[in-house]
């Protein structure tokens, strides 16, 4: 594949990741239920919410990966740490786990 359509590729891939996980507008739908089951303040909520959009910032390193390994390899890196980190929220949700340490 030519350097040129590669760094399309990047990019389109790249932006299919970041729609796919649903970061850009997730965080809100579950936020106050979130808040409610770790009772915690809307200070400390928004320190999650900061959180969450840093995870956001560093959607460029899809793109870099995809410059280094097949976009199978770096689509199923992304969505093996999205199932990981939103998994865990969903079972604190739940209540199926507590917090290893108090707030």
């Amino acid at each position: 594949m030519g350097g040129e359509s590669r760094k399309w590729l990047v990019l389109v891939a790249t932006v299919w990741i970041q729609a796919f996980t649903g970061t850009n507008f997730d965080f809100s739908a579950y936020s106050s239920e979130l808040k409610s089951v770790l009772g915690v303040s809307q200070f400390l909520l928004n320190y999650l919410a900061v959180a969450s959009d840093l995870g956001k910032a560093f959607g460029w390193s899809s793109g870099l990966a995809l410059l280094y390994m097949p976009a199978w390899a770096a689509l199923f890196i992304a969505a093996t740490l999205g199932l990981a980190g939103y998994g865990v929220q969903w079972l604190l949700i739940q209540r199926l786990i507590a917090l290893p340490y108090p707030l």
